[in-house]
């Protein structure tokens, strides 16, 4: 009897640690209501940093949210999300936001900061060049690998223009 009740307040202990370490790690609390978008913007990413990546997402989105109709704030939003969902390898959910920020700078007249169109760009070329559009991993090959993949593809391209 004594050893079912050890085993049980041991096991409310071990999940009452485990919700105080859960909650600790996920939102933020100390974000007050009436934040600026840049104090909002420097916040998410100094989570960022502290790799509280799911805090930092929030911030973003509230910031989409509050400040999105202003298209500077818009494309800094986006791209902040795009990036951490490109690190998390969540490529299906990351491409859409880099293509409607290239699609932004190709179509608005406004003064954007031209950091995120390159930035924009260099990402989604890397997410392309390593993942099909489905978000499937692509085949790695090492550059020797490559060579001989496109050799033997050019020998069938000509054999079969011989035939």
């Amino acid at each position: 009897m004594k050893s079912t009740f050890a085993k049980s307040v041991f096991l409310t202990l071990i999940v009452s640690i485990s919700l105080i370490f859960v909650s600790c790690n996920t939102l933020p609390t100390d974000i007050p209501d009436d934040i600026s978008p840049e104090d909002m913007i420097i916040k998410a990413q100094q989570y960022t940093d502290a790799n509280k990546t799911a805090a930092a997402e929030m911030l973003y989105n509230r910031l989409l949210d509050e400040y999105g109709s202003d298209t500077n704030y818009r494309v800094i939003g986006e791209y902040e999300i795009a990036h951490i969902k490109l690190k998390a390898k969540k490529y299906a959910e990351a491409k859409p936001l880099y293509e409607d920020i290239i699609n932004i700078y190709e179509t608005t007249y406004e003064t954007l900061p031209g950091k995120y169109l390159v930035l924009a760009r260099n990402d989604l070329e890397r997410l392309n060049e390593e993942y099909k559009y489905d978000g499937n991993l692509k085949e790695k090959l090492s550059k020797k690998e490559k060579a001989k993949k496109k050799q033997q593809e050019e020998d069938e391209e000509s054999f079969s223009a011989f035939w």
